[in-house]
């Protein structure tokens, strides 16, 4: 009988034991579990993501973005849901001590996407529109970080780890110089070698060694818009056209032209002056004006950045 009260209460014992083990390894599970914060980087603290005519952009709801645990090659799809983001599948830091490097991409791509290898948005396909700057946008972010330096566990995009852009932001205004007349634009293009070349993104050992490569196959130079319905060029505000470039140090000068009609006549004008250097994430806002005579350059500012005074721009006006 004495053996028997012993074997039950060793039993009982066990069953505990094993209960509080089972506890303790789903509390462990629960505390080391990742989750993530993100937003896009601004000097002043901080679908698609939206940009206003101020280069600001911020995360939408419904947006994807790609994230890479350590050491591994292939991407998990976070998803921004009621203001959360949401992974495709649980993830967990590998202990409480290490620090990790967590890299993450903005917009993520159902392509064949690889840490080395990751489709960049096609800019030749660009409409010239804000609204549109939204769908070939490309941002990247890293965050060094050790579980206990987190809030519970999350992977904090934000502050100086905030995800960046990787493309140049431009607008380009053109303002009439008589209030009086008609311009009418038909067509633009913008030009510089490989500035719209098709892409990919790579993150590397460390950050200085990420960077975008070119596809030799896919090279563009210029992006050319035709206007099916001509756009008007107003007195008060002209017509602003807007575009995302590859970041780029050219040899030569980008250029720029136009086709438009002024009162009924048919004009084409064109200029190489709107500079060489193109760096990611900045945005550059040319202000120009078209005159009977010449194009000239009426501003030309870049964000956290004073470019150097651009010289008029000449161009010469010929009736087609």
């Amino acid at each position: 009988m004495k053996k028997k009260n012993l074997l039950g209460a060793y039993l009982v014992l066990s069953l505990l034991a094993s209960c509080q083990q089972k506890e303790n390894l789903q509390h462990m599970g629960d505390e080391l579990k990742l989750s993530l914060q993100a937003s896009v980087y601004a000097p002043s603290n901080g679908s698609r993501v939206v940009t206003d005519e101020s280069g600001v952009t911020t995360f939408s709801e419904g947006d994807e973005l790609g994230f890479f645990m350590p050491e591994e090659s292939e991407p998990v799809k976070w998803t921004l849901t009621e203001g959360q983001w949401i992974s495709a599948s649980p993830l967990s830091w590998k202990d409480k001590v290490n620090k990790f490097t967590y890299c993450a991409y903005y917009p993520f791509s159902i392509e064949s996407t690889t840490r080395d290898n990751i489709p960049m948005p096609d800019l030749s396909l660009q409409n010239g529109t804000l609204a549109g700057i939204g769908e070939f946008d490309f941002l990247t972010a890293r965050c060094e970080a050790s579980y206990e330096e987190t809030d519970n566990g999350t992977v904090s995009f934000t502050g100086e780890s905030s995800f960046r852009h990787a493309y140049s932001f431009i607008s380009i205004t053109i303002k009439k110089d008589l209030s009086e007349e008609n311009v009418l634009i038909s067509q633009a293009s913008f030009q510089g070698e490989n500035l719209f070349s098709r892409s990919t993104y790579h993150f590397a050992e460390s950050e200085a060694e990420d960077g975008i490569s070119y596809l030799e196959s896919s090279e563009v130079h210029a992006l050319t818009l035709n206007f099916e319905e001509p756009a008007t060029v107003t007195e008060e505000s002209g017509y602003t056209l807007f575009l995302l470039c590859n970041p780029q140090s050219l040899v030569e000068d980008s250029g720029f032209s136009i086709s438009y009609q002024r009162d009924g006549v048919s004009y084409t004008a064109s200029t190489n002056k709107l500079g060489k250097q193109f760096e990611a994430g900045k945005y550059y806002q040319f202000v120009l004006r078209l005159t009977k005579e010449e194009l000239k350059v009426e501003g030309c500012e870049v964000s956290d950045w004073v470019s150097e005074k651009l010289p008029e721009i000449a161009i010469e006006e010929i009736p087609s």
